[in-house]
């Protein structure tokens, strides 16, 4: 299995610098800036047109008069001023640079920075794009009334258009999607969510959003997808293949069989997304303890179950602890204490714990530190254990006597292992308890809280609930490593990378972490020395 590079850390230490994103459908990634964005941004925006001249020559190489060739750039009419008129005064014509053929006939969405403006590249837009820009410039800055507007845009024809509309939803509070319910179509997204074409990302928007509008039968539906496996599906495509094979049949009917594994694939795209939803419609029929069983046993108690497929429900517990009231928090810890016993999934699972204030599985962690192969797991589980330890110790009470007391004893058995994760800790990479809170608060999380969940995972309210027994060793996946938004927590990976070497580590007095800005401004400052060798290096002609 493909394991991140530290540099992934990195980037996404960087991130954290990055605050002020919400997150609106849990598991969707925005995947541009929004048009409203831009022109937000933006000191004046218009529609405009090319100008072009009628008499040059079709073999002109200024495209038949479009282009000054002296600069590349193109004159364009203004046709609709959106945003600026007063920076814009009274000319009817502006200069932009220009690529592509020219298009009389054809609309462009211009955007100007700063004073006078400086153009961006135009923009070439359809007629219904035409119509749909100037009516971003009056919506709702949030709500449900804004929501209601993108949804109707979720799979025009327009790509330009629907790609907006997506980023919108990726972008809004979960709980403007959760005001929009009365004004959703179940049916339609559902058929978007069986429809082979849509792409994954847009499939967990569809799922979350049939979380919040429908209903009982709707969980049946989605159930079925879940409970489809390939593991029984392989064999009977085998026996049926070679029976038609021995029949007489084309050579071409094994693609009939690749053809069925290919559909069972499609149904667990935006797994994540479809156990939470499977969840949240079960919870409001009432049955939500019945279908919180099916999935423990479908993907967390299975030990041949696929990698990528148990990590995308360790998400959507992440979900369900933090933003969702559909089932119980402690029924959630339930199912998250089976991955304690997953060689994959132990050190991921942890600082969930911690930050859920789960405090019953504090001595079978002190026992998995002292002897993890004993456990099942991997010796990478001990600085999440540690960190578990220290939340833990900060409690105070009966709670911190104990916590202190474990760490007293494990620390002797790895000292360098238990110095690293004090480091690791002081870095933010490990576990930090939150009060409790509204899970829904505000409806609204930072983009600090969003990225901190990914690299430490996610934070959240707490509760206790009682222990269950551990579970067998998982053995090693089968699948593929999931992909860029499906990557092993950062315990695990500092553990393989950091060198070995002692650290000096004050057990009395806390770690204060660096400066933020000193991380964050070092490598770019050092990253700009190099281009700028780069640069001299070229300049004077050196191979």
């Amino acid at each position: 299995m493909t394991r991140p590079r530290p540099i992934f850390l990195i980037a996404l230490a960087a991130l954290l610098a990055t605050a002020g994103m919400v997150r609106a459908c849990p598991f969707c990634v925005a995947e541009n800036r929004t048009l409203s964005e831009e022109i937000a941004d933006s000191s004046v925006v218009l529609i405009g047109s090319l100008v072009v001249d009628e008499d040059a020559r079709p073999d002109d190489p200024t495209l038949g008069g479009v282009l000054n060739p002296q600069d590349g750039t193109a004159r364009f009419r203004v046709e609709q001023v959106l945003t600026g008129e007063t920076l814009l005064g009274d000319e009817e014509q502006i200069e932009a640079i220009y690529f592509g053929d020219p298009q009389q006939d054809v609309a462009y969405l211009l955007r100007g920075v700063g004073e006078p403006p400086e153009w961006n590249i135009p923009l070439p837009l359809s007629d219904e794009a035409v119509a749909y820009v100037p009516k971003l410039i009056g919506l709702p800055e949030s709500g449900a009334d804004r929501m209601a507007f993108f949804q109707d845009y979720l799979e025009h024809s327009d790509s330009l258009l629907a790609q907006d509309a997506y980023d919108e939803f990726a972008r809004a509070p979960y709980s403007d999607v959760q005001d929009l319910a009365p004004r959703m179509d179940p049916e339609q997204l559902m058929s978007w969510i069986e429809d082979p074409a849509v792409s994954p990302s847009r499939r967990r928007l569809y799922l979350t959003m049939l979380g919040v509008c429908g209903g009982k039968e709707d969980a049946r539906r989605i159930e079925r997808l879940l409970l489809s496996d390939s593991r029984t599906l392989k064999p009977a495509a085998r026996v049926t293949v070679d029976a038609a094979v021995a029949a007489g049949a084309p050579l071409a009917a094994p693609l009939a069989a690749d053809a069925l594994l290919s559909a069972e694939r499609q149904n667990k795209l935006g797994l994540d997304a479809m156990i939470a939803c499977y969840i949240t419609l079960s919870g409001k029929a009432g049955e939500g303890e019945r279908a919180m069983d099916l999935i423990d046993r479908r993907f967390l108690a299975d030990q041949q179950g696929d990698y990528s497929h148990v990590y995308s429900t360790l998400m959507a517990l992440r979900f369900l602890a933090e933003e969702s009231d559909a089932v119980p928090r402690e029924r959630v810890l339930v199912s998250a204490r089976l991955l304690l016993g997953s060689t994959d999934f132990a050190d991921q699972v942890i600082p969930d714990l911690a930050r859920w204030e789960d405090w019953s599985v504090l001595d079978r962690l002190e026992a998995m530190y002292i002897d993890p192969e004993a456990e099942g797991v991997q010796q990478y589980v001990r600085e999440p254990i540690v960190a578990y330890l220290d939340v833990a110790a900060e409690r105070g009470g009966e709670l911190g006597e104990r916590a202190t007391a474990a760490l007293a004893r494990i620390e002797p058995v790895d000292e360098k292992a238990f110095k690293r994760a004090r480091s690791l800790r002081a870095f933010g990479f490990l576990a930090q308890a939150r009060p409790a809170r509204d899970p829904l608060e505000n409806g609204v999380r930072s983009g600090e809280e969003a990225v901190a969940d990914q690299l430490a995972a996610q934070e959240g309210p707490s509760e206790s609930s009682p222990s269950v027994p551990p579970l067998p060793q998982a053995s090693e996946p089968t699948a593929a490593t999931p992909s860029a938004d499906e990557t092993p927590g950062p315990a695990r990976v500092v553990a393989e990378t950091v060198a070995d070497e002692p650290q000096t580590i004050e057990q009395t007095a806390p770690l204060t972490p660096p400066s933020r800005f000193v991380l964050l401004a070092t490598p770019l400052v050092a990253g700009a020395i190099c281009l700028g060798l780069f640069w001299i290096i070229l300049r004077g002609g050196v191979a």
